[in-house]
């Protein structure tokens, strides 16, 4: 099956989610708590993500990599890029999803990665707002080292769902006047916005 890269349109330089997450998803009905309950389809990408970040299932890590490889090594993009930054999680996991994303794909372009750059410093998340309310995010994110070299930075993140929490970390990676330009990755994204 394979990935079916989507153009992520922002304030970045150049952005792409990998492929959709869901390919279709029918409602259930509610569980004995009330909760909504959903039949999904997943795309290759979605079901590796799924079962990786809310299964716990670890070592689809490997397999999501594989399926990110080759998209990167023929992203021309990637030639610039000098450092990888993950997006910062709001949630507090055993592991974070896009934590060891991104440091993989710095051991594959064999550049700097550091997950203590970025940090959340807020417990709001973005997928909880309506779109009216994403301007809650400004502010939740600080940069907590400035560079002390020019950089091309790529951030990495898992789900793209309103690009509200990779926008504020564009906007504050752009204060530094030593970041050049910034590329965005995500591994799938939904299907509305």
């Amino acid at each position: 099956m394979g990935i079916n890269p989507i153009e992520l349109i922002g304030s970045w330089d150049e952005g792409y989610a990998l492929d959709i997450h869901t390919i279709s998803s029918t409602y259930l009905g509610d569980d004995v708590y009330g909760h909504p309950e959903f039949n999904n389809e997943y795309s290759e990408m979605g079901e590796l993500l799924h079962l990786y970040k809310y299964r716990n299932v670890h070592n689809k890590l490997n397999n999501i990599i594989e399926l990110v490889k080759p998209f990167i090594e023929s992203w021309k993009a990637m030639q610039e890029v000098s450092f990888i930054l993950p997006v910062p999680s709001t949630k507090v996991r055993i592991y974070q999803p896009a934590q060891e994303i991104a440091s993989e794909i710095a051991s594959l372009l064999r550049v700097g990665y550091s997950d203590e750059i970025l940090l959340k410093v807020s417990s709001i998340e973005s997928k909880g707002l309506s779109s009216e309310n994403k301007k809650q995010i400004q502010g939740s994110i600080i940069k907590s080292i400035k560079a002390t070299k020019e950089h091309n930075m790529l951030l990495v993140d898992d789900l793209y769902k309103s690009g509200a929490t990779l926008t504020e970390c564009v906007r504050v990676l752009r204060e530094d006047q030593l970041i050049n330009k910034i590329f965005v990755l995500t591994m799938t994204k939904t299907r509305k916005v």
